[in-house]
């Protein structure tokens, strides 16, 4: 069985998986409105969370890459405080395409746009984001956009130009779980539709099995391609 070319995710896939939860977009986005960062305290106050749920939110952000924490100096005596901040403004604008992902399907079901027109929007699109020709490029595409991809090929099959990924985070989980969501992912096939057929000639997307965005691990399924090396 073969591996994805690199056990570590892409720089940005782990903090697209811990923002796919809309308090934690709203963390970064209180954090990148205030440069010096924020206690648990303030961002208590400005969520209307419990600082128990503030507190675990901040732990998957940080370990994720998107928060940093410092001490603060303490006013006097006492123990210096903790405030957190934005660790990259990346993740704002991860946090906001995200958003304008959910807003775009939401209207798209509002006017009545058919699966067949949902497919090809994501056909068209896939088809621009490969940076290199292959299984490496759908892979590869497939990281940058949050999903991260783990490959489950069998030796023969690679060997026979197919490639089988499970994708282990879902970035637009908020989106897919929105009324109408379900839309996302019919636009999730159409994009992997799209990179299969820019990938190389003959590439095809043979199988894509939707999964609980919650757990992850959505399957698919491409034939066609170049035969792996070795």
């Amino acid at each position: 069985m073969q591996r994805t070319p690199s056990a570590v995710p892409p720089p940005g896939v782990a903090a697209a998986a811990a923002l796919a939860h809309r308090s934690r977009r709203a963390i970064a986005r209180h954090l990148g409105e205030h440069p010096r960062g924020l206690s648990v305290a303030e961002l208590t106050e400005r969520m209307g969370l419990h600082a128990n749920a503030v507190r675990a939110h901040l732990k998957v952000m940080a370990a994720a890459g998107v928060v940093s924490a410092a001490l603060d100096p303490p006013k006097g005596r006492g123990r210096p405080g903790t405030r957190y901040h934005l660790a990259d403004g990346e993740v704002i604008r991860t946090a906001g395409h995200q958003e304008l992902v959910r807003m775009l399907v939401t209207a798209l079901v509002a006017v009545g746009a058919e699966e067949a027109t949902l497919e090809r929007i994501g056909r068209e699109h896939g088809a621009t984001l490969l940076d290199r020709p292959g299984r490496e490029g759908i892979a590869s595409a497939l990281a940058g956009l949050g999903f991260a991809p783990h490959e489950t090929t069998s030796a023969s099959d690679a060997a026979a130009g197919r490639l089988d990924l499970r994708l282990d985070s879902c970035p637009f989980r908020d989106a897919v779980m929105s009324p109408g969501g379900m839309a996302v992912c019919t636009l999730h096939r159409g994009i992997m539709a799209g990179m299969a057929a820019a990938a190389g000639d003959g590439g095809e997307l043979t199988q894509f099995t939707p999964r609980d965005p919650v757990k992850a691990g959505c399957t698919a399924r491409f034939a066609g391609l170049p035969p792996a090396p070795g």
